[in-house]
């Protein structure tokens, strides 16, 4: 069994970069990449971790599941990631996920009270 190779910001780049309307910026001195303009993954500059956007329950659960290579970095909505520990295969899930939940658009808002009717 041959080792695996060890990703890098590269391939996360990669990934991101293939999503529709994904686009690499920066903000508070790191790269990030962004869908319609709304970050879903930062770069911090030390280039061996991501940070994610996620839905509180799978920041949770990967957290529980492997505290060694997932933790929270930012109250149950983004998830860190060591690229020395997860899989092509995973690592292009949790990039897909996070593009999905900054790509959805969400629900129109509710007016209070209903406009007249005549």
């Amino acid at each position: 069994m041959s080792p695996r190779r060890r990703l890098t910001l590269s391939d996360v780049r990669k990934i991101a970069l293939a999503l529709p309307e994904t686009a690499e910026g920066s903000h508070m001195g790191h790269a990030d990449l962004r869908v319609r303009n709304k970050i879903f993954a930062g770069l911090p500059n030390d280039g061996r971790t991501i940070n994610l956007m996620a839905t509180p329950e799978n920041v949770d659960a990967l957290v529980a599941a492997d505290p060694d290579t997932f933790r929270d970095v930012w109250g149950g909505r983004w998830i860190g990631v060591r690229l020395d520990r997860v899989s092509l295969k995973q690592l292009r899930e949790l990039i897909e996920d996070a593009w999905r939940v900054r790509a959805t658009k969400p629900a129109p808002r509710r007016r209070s009270g209903s406009p007249r009717t005549r």
